[in-house]
C-alpha cells in the first residue's frame, strides 16, 4: 500500500509512532520504529537512523516477533544500514528476509526483500547473467502473488540487464525500437504511480549512460527529479541517483 501511495507514507509513520508513545510498545511498534529510522535517512540523519533502527530490532527480539523481521530487514538492514556500511553486506539479510517472509506468509515484505536484493545486486556490480536468472524467479513470484507494483519495478531491472547482456547496439530502455520497451515509461506515467515512474527513469538513465546516450540520460534524470518533488522521499538508492545526477 505504502509503495503505491507515497503521499500517505509520512501520515502512516507519524500515526504509528503516536500510538506507540501513547499506549506503550507492542509487536507493531517494532515495525513503526523501524520505519521511522528509515524515514530519517531522507534528512541525512544516518547515525540517528541507525540508533532508532537498532531499538526496533531489539524490540523485535524482546517480543519474539519473528513475523516482523522481514519488514525490519527492508527498512533497517536494507534501508538504513546501507548508508553506514557497504551495501553488499545487506545482500545476505535481504535473502534471509525474503526466505523468512515466504515461510511465514509475509508475502509483501518477502517480495520487497527480493526486489531490494535485485537492486543492490545490480548497482553493486554482481554478475549479470547469474543475477538475471534470480530476478526472473523473483518476477514470476511477484506476478503469481499479484504484487503488480513490485513485479513492474523488478521487470525494469530485468529489461536493463537483458539489454546489457545481449545488445550490441547503444539501445536504451526508453529510446528503443522495441515497442515493448518503449512503452514502459508511458505505462508507468499512465499508471499514475510516482515510484514506478522514478524507477524507470533511474534505471533507464543508468542504461543510457552506459550506452553513451548522455542527453537522454540527462532528460530522464530531470524527469525523475520532477516526479520526486511530489513524493514523500526521493529514490536515492544508496547514492546512485546522486552520482548519476552529478554527471548531467
Amino acid at each position: 500500500f505504502v509503495l503505491a501511495n507515497q503521499q500517505y507514507y509520512p501520515m502512516i509513520v507519524t500515526k504509528m509512532i503516536q500510538l506507540t508513545l501513547h499506549y506503550g510498545t507492542c509487536t507493531e511498534s517494532c515495525v513503526a520504529i523501524g520505519i521511522l529510522s528509515y524515514q530519517l535517512c531522507e534528512y541525512g540523519e544516518f547515525k540517528a537512523s541507525d540508533h532508532i533502527g537498532r531499538i526496533g530490532l531489539l524490540l523485535c527480539e524482546k517480543f519474539k516477533a519473528e513475523e516482523c523481521l522481514p519488514t525490519i530487514s527492508v527498512v533497517y538492514h536494507l534501508g538504513v544500514r546501507c548508508w553506514t556500511r557497504h551495501m553488499t553486506l545487506g545482500l545476505e539479510k535481504a535473502l534471509h528476509g525474503y526466505k523468512l517472509g515466504m515461510q511465514l506468509g509475509e508475502l509483501q515484505s518477502a517480495l520487497l526483500n527480493a526486489y531490494l536484493y535485485a537492486v543492490i545486486s545490480f548497482i553493486s556490480g554482481r554478475n549479470l547473467i547469474e543475477l538475471e536468472s534470480e530476478i526472473d524467479m523473483f518476477e514470476k513470484q511477484m506476478t503469481e502473488y499479484k504484487n503488480i507494483l513490485l513485479a513492474n519495478l523488478t521487470q525494469v531491472i530485468h529489461h536493463v540487464i537483458s539489454n546489457l547482456v545481449t545488445s550490441k547496439d547503444p539501445i536504451s530502455l526508453i529510446a528503443s525500437d522495441n515497442m515493448k520497451q518503449e512503452g514502459i515509461l508511458a505505462h508507468a506515467i499512465k499508471a499514475n504511480n510516482d515510484m514506478y515512474t522514478c524507477h524507470v527513469c533511474e534505471f533507464g538513465g543508468i542504461e543510457a549512460y552506459i550506452f553513451g546516450k548522455y542527453e537522454l540520460a540527462a532528460d530522464l534524470a530531470l524527469k525523475r527529479q520532477e516526479v520526486e518533488n511530489k513524493m514523500s522521499r526521493s529514490t536515492r538508492h544508496y547514492g546512485v541517483t546522486d552520482f548519476y545526477d552529478g554527471l548531467t
